[in-house]
Order: structure tokens, then C-alpha cells, then sequence
């Protein structure tokens, strides 16, 4: 392609075409090293394959650590967009995946429950952890502590056991839907 046919080279159309201001990749262990900067224990997980900061926080500074994250000067978690659980069959653990809107930053941020199961809700942060809580309740058994209303979502009320657990008996006939 020549420079007549390429409107990237020419003058006349860099002139006019307006900025765009890109929003900048943050470094490695960025939202982690905030935390540190705050006193707040984290663990560094590396980044995923899409390349999102993983961070790794105990149930005693999960709600410090989310506080903080939702009020970051620079690049604010203000936007839950998902909380999945986990079953690691030693322990379980809550997956909450959170983007900033102002820099398009997003991190996710994983929180080991305790031997009962039990975990930190983080409903006073990002509310809409809300339906997401209670169906890793549900199909996981983990429990938040704060939750307003943690009942079963997806499983009928009188459901024994956690579906998605790697404990769960598959051999349970209540899993027999049809006679094919």
C-alpha cells in the first residue's frame, strides 16, 4: 500500500482526527501494592491468562481491602461483575471479578473460606454481590457472614447437600429427572 492510499501517513487526516484518550494498563501488582500501601495484608496471585490482576485476601481483610479497592483515587472498583465459588476440595473459596469504569481496570480477587465454610459477605461494598453470594451458597455451601437475605436461589428449600461440591453424591436419585 502506498502513502497516497494509507490515510494513517497522511497530515491532513492525523489534523482532524480528534484524541482519544486510551486508558493506561496498570503495572503487575498494582491493586495488590495499593492494598500493602494501606496495611492491608494481600497476596500477589500473578495475573490470569487474559492478564487480570489476581490477589489472594484472608476473611479478616476482605471488607477493608474491597472498602479500599472501591475508593481507589486513580482507578476505583466500583463494578461488580461477577462472584463465583470454588471447590478445592482441601477448602472453598469465593472468586469476585470487579472492573473500574473510570480506567477500565478490572482485577480479581479470591477469598478462601474458613473450615465451617463460612466467608465475608461483601454486600456493604458492591451490593450486587447479592443474588451471586447466595447461589454459591446454594450450589457450594459457603456461607457469607452479613449477608441480608442468604437463603437458597436455585435449589428447592428442602435440598440436602451442595450440588456442586467434589464431595456431593452423583449416585443421589433425586438427580434422576427423566427415564431416558
Amino acid at each position: 500500500m502506498n502513502a497516497e492510499n494509507n490515510p494513517s501517513s497522511s497530515p491532513a487526516s492525523s489534523a482532524s482526527t480528534p484524541e482519544v484518550a486510551v486508558p493506561q494498563a496498570v503495572p503487575a501488582g498494582f491493586f495488590g501494592a495499593y492494598l500493602a500501601s494501606k496495611g492491608i495484608a494481600v497476596e500477589n496471585l500473578g495475573s490470569d491468562a487474559t492478564g487480570m490482576e489476581q490477589i489472594r485476601l484472608t476473611a479478616e481483610n476482605a471488607l477493608p481491602a474491597a472498602e479500599a479497592l472501591k475508593h481507589h483515587p486513580d482507578s476505583p472498583m466500583d463494578l461488580l461483575l461477577s462472584v463465583a465459588g470454588v471447590d478445592l476440595l482441601t477448602h472453598r473459596e469465593s472468586v469476585y471479578h470487579v472492573q473500574s469504569i473510570l480506567s477500565s481496570q478490572f482485577l480479581i480477587i479470591k477469598i478462601a473460606a474458613n473450615e465451617k465454610d463460612e466467608a465475608p459477605s461483601l454486600f456493604a461494598v458492591w451490593p450486587a454481590v447479592d443474588w451471586h453470594e447466595r447461589e454459591a451458597f446454594d450450589l457450594y455451601g459457603i456461607v457469607y457472614q452479613g449477608h441480608p437475605d442468604l437463603r437458597r436461589i436455585l435449589m428447592p428449600t428442602y435440598w440436602e447437600g451442595f450440588p456442586l461440591r467434589k464431595d456431593y453424591k452423583q449416585e443421589d436419585p433425586r438427580l434422576v429427572w427423566n427415564n431416558r
